[in-house]
Formats: structure tokens, sequence, C-alpha cells
């Protein structure tokens, strides 16, 4: 590494600090916190990395909150987490994918146990025994509630609330990208030091649909505007998708990050007869709006901003479309058009 690279290398840990460094009045105790994630996610990765060696593929033979299959390794990326931020005073209360309820800690001294914690510790978990990509997703709200415990509407806050958001995708290497309203910034483990270092610094989505996902075996479950907007895109004469790709791994982390970075569009659309999305809210939905706004691109239910949302209940789940911003206007247009005809028609 030459001087001039040395100069700019930063690791997750030395760009907290420096951002931290903006602002005199800090604490340290946020960046504290996004560095505890950090780790929690180096322990996990080394988890999934020797998954097929430790006996931990496979399913545990329970069902979760989430009516679906706990794999042994989301029970194991879920104690991590607990284990790795519940000690820490400034965090008053976690709430995980896998559990019913949340984790609410203390009681916190007075000026401690300000945020609270939400996280899927390991998404896409049904494809580790193929080995594709899975992840961990993040998203941190400061308390509104003043007493030394959480109170439940702590958990059940808008997306426009988050103070922080961001996932960790392990893959072919493992990345951690965050957001604190700042822009967005990814960082690649080096695996020959074991720290996170500066790889994507201030992340855009390119203004082109270079990528179309979706489960598009749902097609006829989905509605009107959905299949108009999935055609216009897949097989319309608009030469601004002559050559978007359909690609859909089923991992959201990794379907999200590879839009994030290639531009395009991913869909979770809600089923025709049930009118219920299958991603959830405050583990999923929330953070991906809050980072792909600030990387310059929108997330939706097709009717209402997901960061507008106010969550009633803990594992809500929501229809959900996110990537470049004019390919989301442009699905609401289409959403606003079937409503107004059907309002006419009523």
């Amino acid at each position: 590494m030459s001087e001039s690279e040395f100069r700019d290398f930063h690791t997750l840990e030395s760009y907290i600090a420096s951002q931290q460094g903006m602002h005199p009045q800090s604490r340290g105790v946020f960046s504290n916190l996004l560095r505890r994630i950090g780790l929690a996610s180096k322990l996990i990765h080394a988890k999934v990395q020797k998954a097929g060696l430790l006996n931990i593929l496979g399913a545990r033979g329970v069902i979760n909150v989430q009516g679906e299959q706990q794999m042994k390794l989301d029970s194991l990326a879920n104690e991590v987490m607990k284990a790795t931020l519940r000690w820490m005073p400034a965090v008053g209360g976690l709430a995980s994918e896998e559990e019913s309820d949340p984790v609410v800690l203390g009681p916190r001294d007075e000026g401690e146990g300000e945020y609270v914690v939400l996280f899927d510790p390991l998404d896409g978990s049904s494809n580790i025994d193929a080995n594709i990509p899975v992840g961990t997703i993040f998203s941190i709200h400061r308390r509104t509630s003043s007493g030394r415990v959480c109170d439940p509407e702590d958990f059940l806050q808008p997306g426009r609330s988050q103070v922080a958001a961001g996932y960790v995708i392990y893959g072919a290497s493992t990345m951690f990208v965050y957001t604190t309203g700042n822009g967005v910034h990814g960082f690649t483990l080096d695996p020959e030091f074991g720290e996170y270092v500066l790889s994507h610094e201030n992340i855009r989505i390119p203004d082109a649909c270079t990528c179309f996902s979706a489960n598009e075996r749902n097609y006829q479950k989905w509605d009107d505007a959905t299949k108009r907007f999935a055609d216009h895109i897949r097989f319309g004469p608009d030469p601004r998708y002559a050559r978007t790709s359909s690609r859909y791994v089923g991992t959201a982390v990794a379907d999200f990050h590879r839009n994030l970075l290639y531009g395009g569009v991913f869909l979770y659309p809600a089923d025709r007869k049930t009118g219920k999305g299958k991603l959830r809210l405050l583990y999923e939905c929330a953070p991906f709006a809050m980072l792909a706004e600030q990387a310059g691109g929108l997330a939706t239910t097709g009717r209402q901003r997901v960061a507008e949302i106010h969550p009633t209940e803990l594992h809500q789940r929501i229809p959900f479309a996110v990537g470049n911003r004019r390919e989301i206007e442009l699905y609401e247009r289409l959403v606003a058009e079937m409503d107004a005809k059907a309002k006419t028609s009523a």
C-alpha cells in the first residue's frame, strides 16, 4: 500500500470516529453502538463461513413467530446479536424478527438506555444450506419514552424516525453498509486482519434499471397495477429497459444490495387475494427504505411512502417496492390509476 493509499485508508472504526469528530457535542455513545453491531456481524460471519463444518446447517425443528421454519443459524445469529448489544448502557431494548416480543433491558440509569435496536439476525437463512448469500439487517431508533424502562411505543416508530439503518451481507466477501442520514457507506471485511475497510463511500443508486427483482412465480397473485408495472419493464418498448435483466436471489439483503450498486427495482407486492405483503416493516422494509432514500432512491407500498408508515404491531408485514426513484414513482402512478378506476366503477 502506497503512502497516498494509506492516507485515504479508513476502517469502520476510524470512519465512524471521523464522522463523530464533525459533531463536537457527541459523547460517542451512538458511534459505539454502530461499532458493536460491526463486532456482532464479524461473529456471525465466522459462523456462516464455517456452517458446513460445525453442524449448524439445516432446521432446528422449531417454527418461529413468523410461522417459518427456524434454521440453526437463525437462532445462533439471534443470540449473538442479543449478547453483543444487551450489555451496552445506551441500549434500552432490542427487538428481533425471530422473537415474538421485544427484549426490554433495564431499568437503566438516568441518561442511559436512549436507543432501541431492531434487527433481522439472518435474512435469507432458508438459502444457507445452498451456500447462497445471507445477511443481517438492523434499524436504530431513539426512544420516545422517558422512563427507566422502554415502552412498547419505543419499538413502533415510523421509518423516518430512524437514526441509523444498515445491513451486512455475507457473500463472496462480507460487507457492512449503513447510513446515519448522511449518505450510504459500505465497508468490506478484510480477512487478513479482520477489519471492515471503507470500499464504497457515498453510494448512489445508478440511474439505470439494470435489474428487475421479484418472485415472478407469484405473478398471477399480483394486482393489475403491479402486473402492468412488471410487464412495462420486462416486455415494453421503452429503450430504458432494453437491457434490464430479471435477477432474483430470494435473500432480500442480496437483492437489495445488488440493485443499490447496479440500479433496479426489488418488488414484493401484496397477494391479491389476501391484500397482505410478506416482508416485515420494522426489520426489513424501513431500514431498506432509509438506505434507498439516502442513496437517491425511493421505497413504497404502492400507496404510501414506507418511511411514513406508523407501525401498529411489532411484526407487521407490508407490500414493498424499492429502487430507482423513477421506477418507484411510475409504480405509484400505476397503482393510483388502478385505484381511481376502481373508485369510478364502484
